[in-house]
Parts: C-alpha cells; sequence; structure tokens
C-alpha cells in the first residue's frame, strides 16, 4: 500500500491527516480531517545549569495523539526522549529529541524532531515489518500551543506521511 498522508492543525508530533493513494495507477482515495493533536507529561527531566547561565534540560515524556481518521492514525502512544538547550534568560532556546510512535493496535513507528522552544520540524524514521506503519516516511512542522509550569505540554503539527 503506498498512501501519502497530510497533517494538519494537530499533533506534534503525531492530528490531523489527509490521505492520497500516489502509487502509479492506483485510484486516488483521501482522508480529510481537521482535527488532531498531542499532549506530553514528562516521565522524568534532569536539568544541568551551564557556566553561562543556560539549562540543558533532558527529559523522558509520555503522551498520546488522536485523530478523526481510521486506523492506525485514530490514535497514537508517545515514547519521547529529548534534550533542550534553554537561554540564560529561560525564553529562549533548541529542543531535538526522539520518539517511538504505538497504534492503538501494537503497530510501530518513530520519528525524530528538532526545533525552538515554540515549534518545529519533524521526520518520519520508519515503521516496522509488515504492520500498519511499514515503511513510513515524511514530515512536517509542530507548534507548542501550551506548555504548564509542571512540564505538560499540548502541541499541534501538520506535514506529509508516506507508508509502503
Amino acid at each position: 500500500m503506498c498512501m501519502t498522508i497530510t497533517r494538519t492543525a494537530g499533533l506534534s508530533l503525531a492530528g490531523a491527516i489527509v490521505g492520497l493513494w500516489a502509487c502509479g495507477g492506483a485510484q486516488a482515495e483521501t482522508f480529510k480531517t481537521t482535527s488532531g493533536r498531542a499532549i506530553y507529561v514528562p516521565v522524568s527531566t534532569e536539568a544541568t545549569k551551564q557556566a553561562d547561565g543556560s539549562t540543558v534540560l533532558r527529559m523522558s515524556t509520555t503522551g498520546i495523539s488522536t485523530a478523526d481518521l481510521p486506523f492506525p492514525f485514530d490514535f497514537e502512544k508517545h515514547q519521547c526522549n529529548a534534550t533542550a538547550h534553554i537561554a540564560a534568560d529561560g525564553k529562549s532556546g533548541r529542543t531535538y529529541g526522539y520518539c517511538e510512535i504505538l497504534s492503538s493496535k501494537g503497530d510501530r513507528a518513530a520519528f525524530t524532531y528538532v526545533g525552538d522552544l515554540t515549534g518545529g520540524r519533524w521526520t518520519m524514521v520508519e515503521g516496522t515489518g509488515a504492520d500498519a506503519y511499514a515503511g513510513a516516511k515524511g514530515g512536517g512542522t509542530y507548534k507548542v500551543k501550551y506548555t504548564m509550569p509542571t512540564g505538560e505540554l499540548v502541541s499541534d503539527w501538520d506535514g506529509t506521511w508516506q507508508t509502503d
């Protein structure tokens, strides 16, 4: 199966989706949604203050993403590991991370991301074996919508996603 999926207005990293068959003479089938979002909760954090006043923050988070599309895009669980270098002013910085995706039926994929404290870009790594995410490729952008004082994060995202 060769499907291109464009996610809009949802998930950091894993929302709203438009799919289009893009294989040779395959007939076009389109999935559309205007909603989707990821919510992340910190599992562990480690902050290291640097000599210049900045902070290096290492964290593990768990999160969920929901979408109005059928499996495997309807509900995804994320396990993420990230590093953030936060400037001394606490208002700017860079983030880098890797997230594993688990579908509601146990299928797996992964993505990486890089950005700042307000958003950035994500890139699919690839899915496993012959499951629903097999051969997953793609990428896009994400935007942080809310960050709670205790570290919880809500993120919207968009982009494209293609599977074999």
